[in-house]
């Protein structure tokens, strides 16, 4: 005879079984991980965004159009900086080279060896800027135009004269370092 309200056990075995074989199914399913087509950086499913570089992949045309021009347009602009720290960088050698043979022509006019070492010890600073111009480019060309402005005010200090002397290649060395340090911050930018 059977018993109303309850049921038989195959019932209840066969009703955990299917339970427990769903529960496994969907905790060992693997999860489908998307990959960035850009970097190849594994992309959860809950982000349109690669997290590493910032790829839509999950956007639409548009977004990923517009981040491949902004690449592009980042890989110019760190193109030009960079030209333009190297001209700064030369603009430091051009310094060197000045300071040097203005401290032998004066030692030899003048046979002022303070003058000599003063001249040497500068040639050296600003070789050894251009030198770490080439791993920290803005440190090294704010530097170089701090101590090339300093040498400018003290000489006109000394001798007032001398800041009307050789005024255009000063404002173009000036001019080339600052622009070397708009540049070193440009892509300083660019990386951060």
């Amino acid at each position: 005879m059977k018993k109303e309200g309850v049921c038989p056990p195959f019932f209840i075995l066969s009703f955990i079984l299917a339970f427990y074989f769903i529960m496994d199914e969907l905790i060992s399913r693997p999860e489908e991980v998307l990959h960035c087509s850009q970097c190849q950086t594994p992309i959860s499913s809950d982000h349109k965004f690669c997290v590493n570089c910032g790829f839509p992949e999950r956007g639409s045309d548009r977004e990923k159009s517009g981040f491949h021009a902004n690449r592009v347009l980042n890989a110019r602009r760190s193109q030009m900086a960079k030209k333009e720290i190297k001209s700064g960088r030369n603009s430091l050698l051009i310094i060197a080279g000045l300071s040097f043979l203005f401290g032998i022509g004066y030692f030899f006019l003048h046979d002022d060896t303070a003058t000599l070492i003063a001249s040497g010890i500068l040639t050296i600073v600003y070789l050894g800027l251009a030198y770490w111009s080439q791993q920290r480019p803005l440190i090294a060309l704010v530097l170089g135009l701090l101590v090339y402005l300093t040498t400018i005010v003290i000489n006109a200090i000394v001798d007032p004269e001398t800041i009307y002397k050789g005024i255009i290649v000063k404002v173009l060395i000036i001019v080339f370092l600052s622009k070397g340090i708009n540049s070193a911050l440009q892509l300083r930018k660019t990386q951060i």
